[in-house]
């Protein structure tokens, strides 16, 4: 598999990638390997995949030979009707058609895995990494690198997201997808992601506080809200 055989498998159902949902396709098999090592590095026996995003099924192929019970979300007509053909006699792939942000989220443990849009890597994150109770203890994904950097970023460069993620588990960029291994050919360096869940007790009142000083800066207490880590923040809470 390569750009050359994405495009034109493509191009053969007259299928064009839709800009508005961030459609790239990771058309790379050594990319493709390193990610499901990736995954079976943190994978628990017995627990569920949900696959953000099944595009063309090359991902899914994968996932399909390595795990019992994996849940593949496709929001796009046309790329469901694809996958529902290639996997429609896998008893251990449930193809839903659904926007992950109105996923129902499963009642048993699971991972995150996938090829991530760029467009909804906020409310993804927020959504699975804060608001919701059953969170999953991990997520591995094809993401862009440099929101992956951010993800990690220590003071001078730590934003509200840097405090979510890291507060959420331990964050690892495990190696570069290049944008020949993606077609469309993205415009920047992806990476392979890995965020195993290992959470950080937060004080009641740390959401609130950082919200304000990064809201209304400078502050009294804060001067640059992007200065102050993790532990900062979790020490200046204590002292209010």
């Amino acid at each position: 598999m390569n750009q050359q055989q994405c495009k034109s498998e493509l191009e053969e159902k007259n299928i064009v990638p839709k800009k508005y949902y961030g459609q790239v396709f990771t058309s790379d098999e050594k990319v493709i390997d390193e990610l499901i090592e990736t995954i079976k590095s943190i994978y628990k026996p017995g627990t569920k995949i949900v696959e953000i995003g099944g595009g063309l099924g090359y991902i899914t192929e994968r996932l399909a030979k390595e795990f019992d019970d994996i849940d593949v979300l496709e929001i796009d007509d046309e790329l469901y009707k694809i996958l529902n053909n290639k996997f429609v006699q896998q008893s251990n792939i449930h193809l839903i058609k659904e926007d992950i942000l109105e996923y129902d989220i499963p009642k048993k443990p699971y991972l995150l895995v996938g090829n991530i849009p760029f467009h909804i890597s906020g409310k993804l994150y927020r959504k699975f990494m804060s608001e919701i109770e059953n969170k999953p203890y991990g997520m591995v994904f094809i993401t862009d690198k440099q929101y992956a950097t951010t993800l990690m970023g220590q003071p001078p460069r730590c934003y509200r997201v840097s405090l979510q993620a890291q507060s959420y588990g331990d964050i690892e960029i495990i190696s570069d997808v290049p944008p020949t291994s993606v077609y469309p050919e993205p415009k920047v360096m992806s990476c392979i992601m890995k965020i195993t869940h290992n959470p950080i007790p937060l004080p009641d009142n740390f959401w609130d506080t950082v919200n304000y000083h990064f809201e209304n800066f400078p502050t009294k207490e804060v001067e640059s809200p992007k200065t102050v880590g993790l532990e900062g923040w979790i020490n200046l809470c204590k002292k209010q």
